[in-house]
């Protein structure tokens, strides 16, 4: 609840209003690299990809950045984001248990879920590998005073630059928002989009989402295949965080070989 009154409402809303005025103003290519960075380096290659399922290890500077910019994502802490990720929506896929399944109602998979990220509801121990880390010990201990934090260092630019940067950040952390609300809820969908594998549950691939939210929508593929960083399967469904790394590998990141199904 928490959470919810102090970052997930007023990103929205006040991401909206920036989103709209940095659109208005022809922000676009402002906007288009902040999403880069924070929807797709920090949330879905950082957050989903290395962080929940293991397929890199990170220098310590890079896992400081991509730490950074998964923050500023609005979705919580690193810890929070990887335990409700592996112990609940991979273990207990399309149950009551997974927190944000369209199971629990459409709305709870968009929004409503939030409201139960709790102490009591969610289990660290599924992010126990991250428990180890300082860095991420440290964000998820003052998560809300990191974000905001960062927020009020952009807000201090304003005699450079003006508001021009603290709308940008509203409109990515926006952006960011919808885009993974709209995957736990349509990417679960059996009336949308179309499934490669029977992995008992309903996860789905949506296109749209694929293309335009970091590979996310290829999401059947990612429940079939957690551990592989390209969720992508068919030569068609092309997964746009392939495009991350190059710069994984030119800073110093190590593949791991997938030999897990990288849950736990």
């Amino acid at each position: 609840m928490q959470y919810v009154l102090a970052v997930y409402l007023p990103g929205l809303l006040l991401g909206g209003l920036a989103f709209w005025w940095s659109m208005t103003h022809g922000l676009w290519w402002a906007t288009l690299i902040g999403w880069a960075l924070v929807s797709g380096l920090g949330i879905a290659v950082g957050f989903h990809r290395i962080y929940s399922h293991k397929t890199h290890e990170l220098p310590e500077w890079l896992d400081n950045l991509i730490l950074l910019l998964g923050t500023l994502g609005g979705q919580g802490s690193s810890i929070s984001w990887v335990a409700v990720h592996r112990g609940y929506h991979h273990r207990f896929s399309d149950t009551p248990k997974d927190l944000h399944s369209p199971v629990n109602g459409f709305w709870n998979s968009v929004i409503g879920w939030y409201w139960k990220l709790t102490p009591e509801t969610i289990n660290h121990k599924y992010a126990v590998d991250l428990l180890r880390r300082p860095n991420h010990v440290l964000v998820h201990r003052h998560y809300i005073i990191h974000l905001w934090s960062c927020v009020v260092f952009i807000a201090a630019l304003y005699p450079l630059f003006g508001w021009t940067p603290l709308f940008l950040y509203g409109s990515v952390l926006f952006i960011s928002l919808v885009q993974d609300s709209l995957v736990n809820s349509l990417c679960h969908l059996t009336k949308v989009g179309y499934a490669n594998f029977d992995v008992g549950d309903r996860s789905r691939n949506f296109w749209l989402l694929g293309y335009f939210g970091w590979g996310q929508g290829w999401h059947n593929n990612h429940h079939a295949l957690p551990a592989q960083f390209d969720f992508g399967v068919k030569w068609w469904e092309f997964d746009p965080c392939r495009l991350w790394l190059p710069f994984l590998k030119l800073f110093g990141a190590t593949a791991h070989v997938e030999k897990t199904n990288g849950i736990a």
